[in-house]
């Protein structure tokens, strides 16, 4: 961004559902003794690049939350929460009633993103003029889709996996939209969240801070994690060694 360029105004957006099938109310069940929400809730409202920050929910349960730290609350009505709703439905819904440049979502499911790559995310989004970003986690490592190899040749000698091309899913704890872009997708396609249209590109994210809590295994694996991390030892590491 030249200086005679205005700053974009970049809105970020946490959803949370009251509802959640696979771990009953998991964006408020405790994690390392918080909710499972504040952890993303904290990350963000230390960063001072947002214009303003939301969390758009169904459940008046999380108004008091958002207030707690430092969020507008937007209610979203709950036939834009139920099981069949999509990003795309309630993210048009968002951009209708809030004005910005840029949407960042972040989801309150992955509670070791850190202000760091957040930031990253941002930038690479704002400086490269893109309709949207989105956060992916690579997989370096033979990978097949309907039975037939990606990034491999069942007839070759498989490579180290450190020189194969990696393979990228979806992370989803970031996505970006420009919110021009988004609107004019729904209202034309009725699809907007992988912007069909425009100009995209894909932010790795690896690590924890890809973990996506969707299920009871996912939650355990994030409590371990915490408390693992409360407990790390500065010490140098140790080998076993050949007596």
């Amino acid at each position: 961004m030249t200086s005679n360029q205005t700053k974009p105004k970049i809105v970020v957006m946490v959803p949370a559902r009251t509802g959640s099938k696979r771990v009953k109310s998991k964006n408020l069940r405790f994690l390392d003794g918080k909710p499972l929400i504040s952890y993303v809730l904290n990350t963000v409202r230390g960063m001072q690049q947002f214009d303003h920050l939301y969390l758009n929910s169904d459940g008046e349960v999380f108004r008091q939350i958002a207030e707690d730290h430092g969020f507008q609350f937007y209610h979203r009505d709950a036939e834009l929460a139920n099981d069949t709703a999509t990003n795309d439905a309630f993210g048009y819904d968002f951009l209708k009633h809030v004005d910005c440049d840029y949407l960042l979502q972040v989801l309150p499911t992955s509670p070791f993103i850190t202000a760091e790559e957040i930031m990253a995310f941002t930038d690479h989004m704002v400086t490269r003029d893109l309709d949207a970003l989105i956060s992916v986690e690579p997989h370096q490592i033979a990978c097949v889709y309907n039975g037939e190899a990606i990034n491999f040749h069942k007839d070759k000698v498989n490579p180290p996996s450190q020189d194969m091309h990696p393979v990228y899913s979806y992370a989803t704890v970031l996505m970006g939209w420009k919110r021009d872009a988004f609107m004019k997708n729904y209202e034309d396609l009725g699809v907007a969240y992988h912007s069909p249209r425009g100009k995209v590109d894909y932010f790795p994210i690896t690590g924890i801070s890809a973990i996506d809590i969707d299920n009871e295994e996912d939650f355990l694996l994030a409590e371990a994690i915490m408390q693992a991390k409360s407990h790390i030892s500065s010490a140098e590491p140790q080998y076993y060694k050949e007596t």
